[in-house]
């Protein structure tokens, strides 16, 4: 991010207020009052918004502290971990190569990493889309299998070595359901992507959707975020209900195609603006998919009864009654919250990040739809 970027991007800020129409005045000044009601009901530490309308970055705003009880304000560049937003970059890289011939999310796996193996035969059956849909049955991998690899090239594939071991959760092309949704896969994807572009996972993310899209203050790496932008994850007791920050940083190598990018509010308002002007043939440059591919990630593949819930690739969808069709991703690891909407048809997106994992709930349910309820008279259903 360089400081004229900066630079424009404060001014903006400071004359939201100045040029702005009574009615978005209001606006803020509402978004302002629920933002702070809900940070102190609920003794959040930092959080970063972000709101696209119209094609434009209509508000960013940082709220609180990027560590508790030290005066390091948030603003629309404090990092935080956006977890599982992540999945929504790995699926837009498959569906890239997919473009370009080079994928074909029909077919198997194991065309595209001959050397995969597990203990359960039934991975040969697994598939791209199923693995983009959360039905490939692969499990989940947690502690026991971090990996401490010598360097960014090899992580993925020490990872996959690990899955040698280990047996299919559920049948490939399984029901979706909250049981079947697989980090596992999604870091496999990654794997794909690299034995595909022949470029690192990280490299490729970063030259092919992180630069078009003018995400600079966004990385895999968080050694490679300035100290000052960084913000600290916390943790709650439940018993004394004390907040403090957490020693731990899930800075796991093989998770970036998972859960690992780490990100901005102004980093993502841009996210969310691209893709919103390829789906509404506004984009001056160069989209980093074509409408067409696009509108099939935001069409159902896998619906997860008993919910109006949907999966599409990579994207989950809601034909929401009251606010027409949204897709949207969250995110949660321990000390950080996230989440992700954007509102294709009324051409509108969130975003909210947050240092703490106890208002996951806040984060992902109740403030984002409190504020967009301040938007959304005469919207499109």
């Amino acid at each position: 991010m360089s400081k004229l970027t900066i630079l424009v991007v404060l001014v903006f800020n400071c004359a939201l207020s100045v040029y702005a129409q009574p009615r978005d005045i209001r606006r803020i000044a509402q978004i302002d009052s629920v933002v702070s009601k809900v940070m102190e009901e609920n003794k959040i530490v930092g959080l970063s918004l972000g709101i696209v309308k119209n094609g434009e970055i209509f508000y960013l705003k940082g709220y609180g502290t990027r560590e508790v009880r030290k005066e390091e304000p948030v603003d629309s560049f404090t990092n935080f971990l956006t977890c599982s937003i992540s999945k929504l970059f790995t699926a837009t890289a498959i569906m890239q190569l997919v473009e370009k011939g080079k994928i074909d999310i029909s077919k198997k796996l194991t065309e595209y990493v001959p050397d995969f193996v597990m203990k359960d035969p039934r991975y040969k059956d697994i598939t791209i889309e199923q693995m983009l849909t959360h039905t490939s049955g692969l499990p989940n991998i947690f502690n026991t299998n971090y990996i401490h690899p010598k360097n960014d090239s090899t992580t993925l594939t020490e990872f996959a070595k690990k899955l040698a071991q280990e047996k299919l959760k559920y049948e490939p092309g399984v029901q979706l359901s909250e049981k079947t949704y697989s980090n596992t896969a999604y870091n496999i994807l990654g794997l794909v992507i690299e034995k595909v572009s022949h470029q690192t996972y990280s490299q490729y993310i970063s030259e092919h959707i992180l630069e078009p899209v003018g995400m600079d203050s966004s990385s895999f790496f968080y050694k490679k975020i300035p100290a000052a932008r960084r913000s600290k994850p916390h943790q709650k007791n439940w018993l004394t209900g004390k907040i403090k920050k957490s020693n731990y940083y899930p800075d796991i190598p093989q998770d970036k195609p998972c859960g690992n990018l780490n990100s901005c509010s102004y980093d993502l308002c841009r996210w969310m603006q691209h893709n919103l002007s390829i789906y509404n043939l506004t984009n001056t440059t160069k989209g980093v998919l074509k409408r067409k591919t696009l509108v099939d990630m935001w069409t159902t593949k896998k619906e997860i009864p008993p919910y109006k819930t949907t999966m599409g690739l990579g994207w989950w969808i809601v034909p929401s009654e009251k606010y027409g069709k949204y897709v949207f991703h969250v995110g949660n690891d321990p000390g950080f919250s996230a989440t992700l909407n954007i509102f294709p048809g009324n051409d509108f997106g969130i975003v909210l990040l947050c240092n703490a994992l106890y208002p996951k709930d806040i984060v992902w349910n109740k403030l984002p739809f409190e504020i967009i309820s301040l938007f959304s008279e005469g919207w499109k259903k």
